[in-house]
């Protein structure tokens, strides 16, 4: 891991108590002045509490955790991993080598125009598309479309996440079959790719590692990020593999997908002698040079407190990635919290939580247009304005906009 030097909050010198008694005792208004120390002191006994409850608070989360995935487990069992409701197969397009497992979900049944994009860009990248959708539906025009772009398409009841629905597409595929070369599970969780995907697909080398993700992460515990996986000939005809899936069953616990299919499934084949590789690792998006420019964007901040909003908002990140990587980066999500890393390295996508919810209140998502724009010379206005009228309202305080224009400009809702 990079050096990182000590750094201190955005917010301007610390008070101290010497600084509070000093003002007190100088202090011509010795009521204001006590106030102030009582708050202090206030604070301070706030924040000792708040650290020593800390580990007992994290405690009885896990605990309310566990007891949720043991009341839940045994349901896994009682329902059928089989949900697909309606199959078709396209009658001139065969399943190739390498097959797209692609998990979609809308609600209303429909496929927006970015999910579009980013299918036709599998299909462009020479891989066959099996569309999953946990819908239950899908509009006929957007039937119409997928019939054009993919070799099959998978009906099922919304039930097992993701990982549900992708054992329940290898089941109902019978993949891996003889000829297939390699199975990536990808979902529709991210917007884009914002440029050629072939060029990103080319980083993947089967000789170096069998299993490939673009992301990694060490939350909880290290394993690939599961939006985007390529799983190659060592890892589909392990028996790791086929003893993964067969464990994958539809709990109706988020948190025991996560934990036993999102983190498990990049252990489970690891123990079993699979190796791992992410093409966007996080030790390179947070190598020295980056630390070295969030430093300064910390220090600019600190030297202009108060005066540009966007700076400042960058700089809070900056500080926020910072005393990550003092940590050991154990607490980021690298699909968010390194949203703007990844695209300077010419990562393809942007998280669509992130746009749309920023539920770890990433402080400078505003600037993701301009980031794209020049780390990928591509356009995100359509999508951009797709987004905008999606939010409404709640735009300012998801992408945290500055007041200033351009980023808290109003909607065209023509």
């Amino acid at each position: 891991m990079p050096h990182v030097a000590p750094i201190r909050p955005v917010f301007g010198e610390p008070v101290t108590w010497r600084l509070l008694i000093k003002r007190f005792r100088s202090s011509t208004n010795r009521w204001l002045a006590f106030r102030q120390l009582s708050r202090h002191l206030l604070r301070a006994l706030w924040a000792r509490a708040i650290r020593v409850s800390r580990p007992f608070r994290g405690i009885g989360r896990e605990f309310r955790v566990q007891l949720g995935m043991a009341v839940k487990y045994p349901l896994g069992w009682m329902r059928s991993t089989q949900q697909v409701v309606e199959r078709w197969d396209a009658p001139d397009r065969p399943l190739g080598k390498d097959v797209v497992l692609f998990v979609h979900f809308d609600a209303e049944g429909r496929v927006i125009p970015a999910t579009r994009d980013f299918i036709m860009s599998l299909e462009a990248a020479g891989l066959s598309v099996v569309f999953v959708t946990n819908s239950g539906r899908i509009l006929d025009e957007d039937k119409a479309f997928l019939r054009a772009h993919c070799a099959t398409i998978l009906i099922r009841r919304n039930i097992g996440y993701d990982f549900g629905a992708w054992r329940d597409g290898l089941d109902t595929m019978q993949l891996p079959r003889p000829a297939t070369r390699a199975i990536y599970m990808v979902n529709d969780s991210v917007y884009g790719p914002f440029g050629d995907l072939s060029d990103v697909l080319a980083g993947v080398d089967f000789g170096q590692a069998d299993l490939w993700g673009l992301t990694e992460s060490w939350q909880h515990r290290y394993h690939l990020q599961s939006f985007f996986l390529i799983c190659g000939e060592g890892a589909i005809r392990s028996r790791a593999w086929r003893q993964f899936w067969r464990s994958v069953r539809p709990v109706p616990s988020k948190e025991w997908i996560i934990r036993h299919c999102e983190i498990g499934f990049t252990r489970a084949l690891v123990r079993g002698g699979i190796r791992p590789a992410a093409l966007y690792p996080q030790s390179a998006l947070l190598d020295d040079v980056e630390i070295r420019r969030l430093e300064a964007v910390l220090a600019e901040g600190q030297r202009q407190h108060g005066g540009n909003e966007r700076l400042q908002a960058q700089a809070t990140h900056a500080y926020r990635l910072l005393r990550a990587a003092q940590l050991g980066k154990q607490d980021l999500n690298p699909s968010i919290d390194l949203w703007r890393q990844l695209l300077r390295a010419g990562y393809p996508f942007v998280k669509r939580e992130l746009l749309l919810a920023n539920p770890s209140k990433v402080a400078d998502v505003f600037d993701w247009e301009t980031v794209v724009s020049h780390s990928l010379r591509a356009d995100p206005t359509a999508l951009a304005q797709q987004i905008r009228l999606s939010l409404g309202d709640r735009l300012p305080v998801v992408w945290n906009s500055p007041t200033d224009e351009p980023y808290h400009a109003k909607v065209d809702r023509r």
